[in-house]
């Protein structure tokens, strides 16, 4: 029986996956998708900003940045670190 892995081909192949260019997930990626933002700031501008910027939290589905901040219920964002603490309580 083939082990099964999220996104494994038949063959048992994970085809998102490259030993050359590592897939982060995680809240690194988010902070690599606010990085240079400038803080405080609120969701309209986040999205406005930096909305289009590709992000994987669970490691499971890569989702961009607009689509996990319209998901939550705060509007405003004091720091990264804020906004890391509401964005884990979301998840």
């Amino acid at each position: 029986m083939q082990p099964q892995f999220p996104n494994a081909d038949s063959q048992g192949q994970n085809q998102g996956w490259n030993a050359d260019a590592p897939q982060q997930t995680g809240m690194t990626t988010l902070m690599d998708a606010v990085e240079g933002v400038h803080f405080p700031t609120d969701k309209q501008h986040l999205i406005e900003e930096r909305g289009d910027r590709t992000i994987n939290l669970t490691g499971h589905q890569s989702e961009k940045l607009r689509v996990v901040l319209l998901r939550i219920d705060d509007t405003e964002f004091n720091s990264v670190s804020d906004l890391v603490q509401k964005l884990e309580r979301a998840y």
